[in-house]
């Protein structure tokens, strides 16, 4: 009997860990805890004068300022346009994703201190990919025809 529970519980675990979500916001407090957020669940950061408020599938939880310690996520990191609802680009594993840039498009990529590191012209209109692997851990600022966005190389 005891090995049938063990053997339900293992898959139950395994299961579980399946079902999670690739991509988190991570909610670190002082004291070591952390709580994790889908990505998915399209998490929303509001403050109030003592609290970061989270509200994610209708729920909003508040945490004291005075017990964060940081914001993080985990995974793929995309850029949307919030008035058209469409990625930007993505910053996934050593690569910059860029769908659907149109002909002509110009993408740059300056460190945090403003040194040109990447630029480029794409010819023709469609999905590009570069690769971020040369450039050492830190903050860089992408920019694609004129809007600007950071990201950070880990």
């Amino acid at each position: 009997m005891k090995r049938i529970i063990t053997m339900l519980l293992s898959h139950i675990c395994l299961l579980s860990m399946a079902d999670t979500p690739k991509t988190q916001l991570f909610i670190w407090a002082k004291d070591g805890t952390k709580v994790a957020y889908a990505l998915e669940d399209k998490p929303r950061l509001t403050f109030d004068d003592n609290s970061l408020i989270i509200t994610a599938k209708g729920i909003e939880v508040k945490y004291p300022l005075e017990n964060m310690a940081r914001i993080t996520y985990d995974g793929t990191l995309s850029i949307v346009d919030l008035q058209s609802g469409k990625s930007i680009f993505k910053v996934e594993g050593a690569s910059l994703l860029f769908p659907s840039l149109k002909a002509n498009s110009n993408i740059s990529i300056r460190s945090l201190y403003g040194k040109l590191v990447f630029n480029r012209i794409i010819q023709a209109s469609g999905d590009y990919s570069f690769s971020i692997s040369d450039l050492n851990t830190g903050v860089y600022i992408v920019t694609v025809n004129g809007l600007s966005y950071k990201f950070v190389k880990k």
